[in-house]
């Protein structure tokens, strides 16, 4: 399906973001990558988008190479980025211009409807609540029918409720197109409720440490939900100070000690 083969990114002036990223995404499965400031993630996504092209390694779906943006594979960004003088309608069919109109209509339908906004079709985006503005952007690339969605922290800048609301709503489509979902994120409780599988990843450069199979279903609260957090917090933790340059251990164990010797 999702193959990532020995992915590595290394940007003008040396600086290394990725490097040896190897994972294979099998049909319908959710593998939250989660990770500090700097590790790579968002270029990982862009990468495997076709937004960017890798240093080294391939992105394949499907056994056919991803050297640019593929049909197949489409991104939902952590901010709706919608286009403000569009209806709600307009915003989501944006990309279907090559379609009949009358497959284009019944397009936006049917993604209005698995967001549960197809009351909202004329609405300007002004007329929107973030959580709303943020279905919208779903909407927009369902409507293209994906088999790989990618996902960006898609609801780091909601309020807690909302968040929780809109991780559950993606599970729900997510059960009735079954697609392929790559979730980037900084939540441990979001990428536990959400994924099957949780990359743990190791910055300069980035890289796989850990990779934790997520027991489903459970609910939030239970003890398979509290121990997967717990192995991933674990990981995350050992990511973020094993693998920090010296110069910057050397930085967090001074603060430690002026910390423990201040009055």
């Amino acid at each position: 399906m999702l193959s990532l083969t020995g992915l590595g990114k290394t940007y003008a002036g040396g600086v290394q973001a990725l490097a040896g990223f190897t994972l294979d995404a099998r049909p319908g499965e959710i593998v939250a990558v989660i990770g500090g400031s700097g590790c790579g993630k968002s270029t990982l996504l862009r990468l495997i988008g076709g937004l960017d092209t890798p240093t080294t390694g391939t992105v394949s779906i499907n056994g056919e190479t991803v050297e640019q943006p593929h049909p197949l594979i489409n991104l939902i960004f952590q901010e709706p980025r919608l286009l403000p003088w569009l209806s709600v309608c307009d915003n989501v069919g944006f990309g279907l211009a090559h379609l009949p109109r009358a497959e284009q209509v019944l397009r936006i339908n049917e993604a209005l409807c698995r967001v549960n906004l197809e009351a909202y079709g004329d609405r300007l985006p002004k007329a929107l609540s973030g959580g709303q503005a943020q279905r919208v952007a779903i909407a927009r690339a369902l409507v293209t029918r994906p088999e790989v969605l990618l996902l960006d922290e898609p609801f780091s800048a909601l309020d807690a409720l909302t968040r929780e609301t809109l991780q559950q709503h993606l599970l729900d489509i997510w059960s009735e197109t079954q697609a392929t979902m790559i979730l980037v994120t900084h939540d441990i409780d979001e990428a536990v409720s959400l994924a099957h599988r949780v990359i743990v990843m190791k910055p300069w450069p980035g890289r796989i440490l850990d990779e934790i199979v997520i027991a489903r279903p459970h609910q939030r609260g239970g003890a398979d939900f509290d121990q997967a957090r717990a192995r991933v917090r674990s990981a995350l933790n050992h990511s973020l100070s094993a693998s920090a340059p010296a110069d910057i251990r050397k930085g967090r164990a001074q603060h430690s000690s002026v910390l423990e010797t201040s009055p």
